[in-house]
């Protein structure tokens, strides 16, 4: 969703990226804890405003257009400030994403991941530097399940800018039934 299909991250990455200043997104903000905190009150002020509105169509629509328009707000302003994808680390719907995507186990079949070749020697990070959510996609080299961290959200960028074409988008191939 959030690499792709995401209308958000779509207008950070094509609008916002030119006039974003590009600084190091806070590492507070992919925290366990932040995440929580921001899912929990999004919920929250979700919940409490669709049960006062319930039952009022137009109300229930305002609930719904005043979430989208203060979380873009914010995304707006946190790119002006820091990077474009900063709403991405600790979106909710991100959030949850990445609380039930493999952590440590290669993807189901058919899916896309990176996979960087062991030959990589991390020196140039030229993956890194292009990362829309500021990962480092080096640090998976070798790996024969890819790179699986849970906010990649597989755009490519790596794999283009690699100086060497090390890297890889591919599909998962099938588990063999044994």
């Amino acid at each position: 969703w959030c690499g792709n299909a995401c209308p958000r991250g779509n207008f950070y990455d094509r609008v916002l990226s030119k006039y974003s200043p590009h600084r190091p997104i806070p590492k507070f903000v992919r925290s366990f804890g932040f995440r929580l905190f921001m899912v929990m009150f999004i919920f929250a002020m979700f919940g409490v405003q669709m049960y006062f509105a319930w039952g009022d169509w137009n109300a229930m629509g305002r609930v719904f257009w005043t979430i989208i328009l203060v979380t873009t707000i914010v995304g707006v302003s946190l790119s002006f400030i820091y990077a474009p994808r900063t709403w991405c680390s600790f979106c909710p719907m991100g959030t949850l994403s990445s609380w039930v995507s493999p952590k440590n186990t290669p993807l189901p079949y058919g899916f896309i991941n990176i996979h960087v070749n062991d030959s990589c020697q991390m020196k140039c990070k030229s993956c890194a530097r292009v990362c829309p959510m500021q990962l480092t996609p080096y640090d998976s080299r070798g790996d024969k399940n890819g790179y699986l961290h849970t906010d990649c959200i597989k755009c490519g960028k790596c794999v283009t800018a690699c100086p060497i074409k090390i890297m890889k988008l591919k599909h998962n191939t099938p588990i063999s039934n044994i």
